[in-house]
């Protein structure tokens, strides 16, 4: 739940602390007064969200219009009444926030945020959320695709028996050609993999089954099959013309002599020129400039044209936006980054994938997990995204959706004191260091004040 200063919002002038008349006044006012710090309130967290989702007009409230608010409320409280109102004005924030959670992320999402042992002045103890067998096959095929030679999942393609097969899914368990798990994977709900037209074969318009089609070459005037390409030869040194035919011709096709002045052929490039070439059907004899081309269904044996041919599609798949979710910024200190988690007690992924309390799937580019399923998400800024907050605004939305125990993130040096201090409520740590080193300081120092905390 958001947590605003209130310290300057109510200011009681009692210089008597026995005036009970002071006291009385302020009992009149909190009422309308809390009315309206509840709205400012509440509209702020639900702008948070709004933008967030994709074809939704972004009207995220800045960090700016924090300290606008916090301007307006320029009056001191007593801490008894400043806490009274608070705790007050902080249930119904949590009660709007998870009505607009469930309205965004979908009627499936049970969000459970409880409030019991508050860490750190007011962190959510997150419930745990085991990692499904569907969530480590995709985290397994990202990494065998970033492995890979392609970067890519390639298809291999049977002319013969008119099939098409990923091999690279044997290696997560799946069937080879169970092309529905990829494009799953690139649906809108999933948006890990990117669709790619890798191939568009031509096939027969009657069996569009079978892929076995090749080109024919046919006479025009008898569509005999048997026919012959002619050359008309020129001998450049004696001035000799003649058929390719009655040109002495090696077995590899090479012409090696002339018939006229017998001599030798050295270099046939240099010393032949080709001035015409013509076409001869050894069905009809007849001699003609251009053939008729037709295709043929190999399978069931039967020509067609080829303005009557169908094609179909051979889809590849990439991971979508690879160059952002590429760890290339902190690449000087990953395995650095690793063994660190590692010493915490937490196994360490790259780009793992994991499923949310919406069914939702997210991408999280380094994530940990220990023996008691606790989880550590480190999430790396994409350097493309936009300067404004609406990155930052995702990853709150992620992280109420999926419960990671911690929670870093890394390459947002403009952020405000203001939205460190509002992350900080939603048990997410931000990073605005730029050198590798300071960085592994920073998380090693997040990870040494909030781990031992949990065994609390």
């Amino acid at each position: 739940m958001l947590k605003f200063d209130l310290k300057n919002r109510f200011k009681i002038e009692n210089k008597d602390n026995g005036s009970n008349q002071l006291k009385e006044n302020h009992d009149k006012d909190i009422e309308s007064e809390k009315e309206k710090e509840e709205y400012l309130k509440a509209g702020m967290v639900a702008s948070i969200l709004k933008g967030s989702i994709s074809g939704e007009e972004d009207k995220t409230v800045t960090f700016a219009d924090l300290n606008a608010v916090e301007e307006e409320l320029d009056v001191k409280t007593e801490k008894t009444l400043e806490r009274k109102i608070e705790e007050t004005l902080e249930a119904k924030i949590e009660e709007k926030l998870i009505s607009k959670l469930e309205e965004k992320l979908g009627s499936k999402v049970k969000t459970e945020l409880i409030q019991d042992k508050m860490i750190d002045k007011q962190e959510f103890k997150k419930s745990v959320k085991s990692v499904s067998p569907e969530s480590e096959k995709i985290s397994k095929l990202i990494s065998i695709i970033e492995s890979s030679k392609e970067k890519m999942i390639v298809p291999s393609i049977s002319m013969d028996q008119g099939t098409i097969s990923y091999s690279i899914l044997t290696q997560i368990g799946e069937s080879d050609d169970n092309l529905d798990f990829l494009e799953k994977l690139a649906s809108p709900n999933f948006d890990i993999l990117e669709r790619s037209v890798y191939e568009r074969l031509v096939v027969c318009p009657d069996h569009p089954g079978s892929m076995s089609t090749s080109v024919r070459i046919n006479c025009p005037h008898c569509s005999s099959i048997d026919i012959s390409k002619l050359h008309l030869i020129e001998h450049k040194r004696c001035g000799y013309i003649s058929e390719n035919k009655n040109f002495e011709i090696s077995e590899d096709g090479t012409i090696t002599h002339c018939p006229s002045c017998k001599k030798q052929i050295h270099d046939a490039n240099k010393e032949i020129a080709r001035p015409a070439m013509w076409y001869s059907c050894n069905g009809c004899n007849e001699k003609f400039d251009d053939v008729s081309v037709k295709l043929h269904c190999r399978k069931f044996n039967h020509d067609f044209e080829i303005s009557n041919a169908h094609s179909i599609l051979i889809p590849g798949f990439k991971i979508k936006n690879y160059a952002d979710t590429s760890n290339a910024s902190i690449s000087l200190i990953l395995n650095q980054l690793k063994k660190l988690l590692g010493s915490f007690g937490f196994s360490a992924e790259e780009n793992h994938t994991v499923i949310g309390k919406s069914g939702n799937h997210y991408r999280i580019n380094i994530y940990g997990e220990d023996k008691h399923k606790r989880t550590t998400f480190i999430f790396i800024k994409n350097p493309n995204a936009e300067s404004d907050n609406s990155e930052l605004n995702s990853k709150i939305i992620e992280v109420l959706d999926t419960s990671p125990t911690v929670t870093i993130l890394i390459g947002f040096p403009s952020i405000s004191e203001k939205a460190k201090t509002i992350t900080s409520n939603y048990n997410i740590s931000i990073i605005t260091e730029k050198e590798p080193d300071k960085i592994l300081s920073s998380i090693k120092d997040i990870l040494s004040n909030k781990v031992p905390k949990l065994e609390d």
